[in-house]
């Protein structure tokens, strides 16, 4: 098989299952099975790929997508409300895995597809729930995605070093950078079902791919505001995740305060280690891990607030024990991915700490403070009498299981993950670019 095949591939799979989905959907059971056989399929279509093309761009994440969108259609009830959803992540799934394995010029066009239909999707859901006016959050979304359109699309005409500044601008609104994480935050608290769970690790993957790739051209002075928004967009995220009663948007600015130090370590550093893809794929899997445990309380109870719920360590302990596992896997405990992501990006050769390394710690510490605080209000606190528990279901145990294990295999990777010879080198001048290919 030819290199340029790969991408058609992965996303006629994905097309054709959505097709069939939709064919399905008198049948709701038939309708999630092929979905999720759709996803199975495209794991298959990546594992071939790789081993007759052994520089196939991309990885690990062609490997962490099929995954994720499996784990997070598993968990999902059987329910009207969610067919739309479970079309969407195969489409958008296919358009991802095209994205990190298609050359230039398509990569280009299929990343504008894929934010014109996040942008349409958003609005269309927004619409159908809420007949008002548009509410601030979805514009901004809105506003972000057509802004990585238009820098998508500038990055195919125009010359360097104005190519690199567009391409830099798409990647911060995949990658949430400040002031463009509009559109993360906006399909992280307003598309339905498992989407957020699946777009949490979607778009931050094809942000940090095309970073890499754009990564070389980059000047140092680039670099240098990247850092400057980087460290504002975590201390921003910081405070809006500290007053937020929803656990949707506290999530959402929780993902942008850990994604941004990433950023940080990227422009400061001028690297992009393999350990960075650990951290991203260890924070996107435990965010996921929690949006999904999240969903299950809103099936049962509906969409409340903190407040309204608590006490789940008797009556509901397999949800209340997994919970905990995936708190502690995003505020970076030891055995999980966090953790050694984190840790392998410290002890880089590339990495020297300096005064901003102060405020990432203080970060760190108030993001990890609020992961806890939503984790204890559903576990701890009194019980209601007025309300009838319901553990997990087996198949929401089994994904957000499976979840779990996931970040304990990130956690203990192989020290390969961790050696200098997956480090980027230092930029400081516009050099020529390479293909990541951890």
């Amino acid at each position: 098989m030819q290199a340029w095949m790969t991408p058609w591939l992965l996303i006629a799979i994905c097309s054709i299952g959505a097709a069939f989905a939709f064919l399905m959907r008198s049948s709701l059971s038939r309708m999630k099975t092929v979905a999720l056989s759709t996803t199975v399929t495209s794991l298959l279509a990546v594992i071939a790929s790789s081993a007759l093309n052994e520089s196939l761009p991309g990885m690990p994440f062609l490997w962490l997508l099929p995954l994720a969108a499996f784990l997070s259609l598993l968990g999902q009830p059987v329910h009207q409300e969610n067919r739309i959803a479970w079309l969407m992540t195969l489409v958008l799934l296919g358009i991802g895995l095209g994205i990190l394995t298609a050359q230039e010029p398509v990569r280009q066009v299929l990343l504008v597809a894929l934010l014109g239909a996040l942008g349409a999707l958003l609005y269309r859901h927004h619409v159908s729930r809420h007949q008002s006016s548009m509410m601030p959050d979805v514009w901004r979304g809105l506003g972000a995605f057509l802004v990585g359109m238009v820098s998508a699309v500038l990055t195919l005409v125009l010359p360097f070093p104005g190519s690199a500044v567009a391409t830099l601008v798409a990647c911060a609104t995949l990658l949430p950078l400040f002031p463009l994480h509009g559109g993360f935050i906006a399909v992280l608290t307003g598309l339905p079902g498992n989407l957020p769970a699946f777009l949490i690790l979607l778009l931050p993957a094809l942000g940090f791919h095309t970073l890499v790739l754009v990564l070389p051209n980059l000047t140092a002075t680039m670099l240098r505001t990247a850092m400057l928004l980087a460290l504002t967009g975590a201390c921003y995220a910081s405070l809006r995740a500290l007053i937020q009663s929803q656990p949707l948007p506290r999530l959402g600015y929780a993902g942008l305060s850990f994604l941004s130090l990433l950023w940080w370590y990227v422009a400061d550093t001028g690297a992009a280690p393999q350990s960075a893809a650990v951290y991203l794929s260890a924070v996107s899997l435990s965010m996921s891990g929690l949006l999904l445990a999240w969903y299950s309380i809103r099936a049962r109870y509906g969409d409340i607030d903190l407040r309204a719920v608590g006490g789940l360590a008797y009556p509901m302990p397999r949800f209340s024990t997994l919970l905990a596992l995936l708190g502690l896997a995003a505020l970076g405990m030891p055995p999980f991915g966090v953790f050694s992501g984190f840790i392998g990006l410290l002890l880089n050769p590339a990495f020297s700490p300096s005064g901003s390394f102060i405020i990432v710690m203080i970060i760190w510490l108030s993001a990890s403070w609020y992961v806890m605080d939503l984790v204890q209000e559903l576990v701890f606190g009194p019980q209601r009498s007025d309300m009838r528990y319901e553990d997990l279901r087996r198949t929401e145990f089994v994904s957000l299981l499976t979840l779990i294990l996931l970040l304990l295999i990130l956690g203990i990777a192989p020290s390969p993950f961790f050696q200098p010879d997956g480090l980027m080198p230092p930029v400081t001048a516009a050099t020529k670019s390479v293909t990541w290919n951890p």
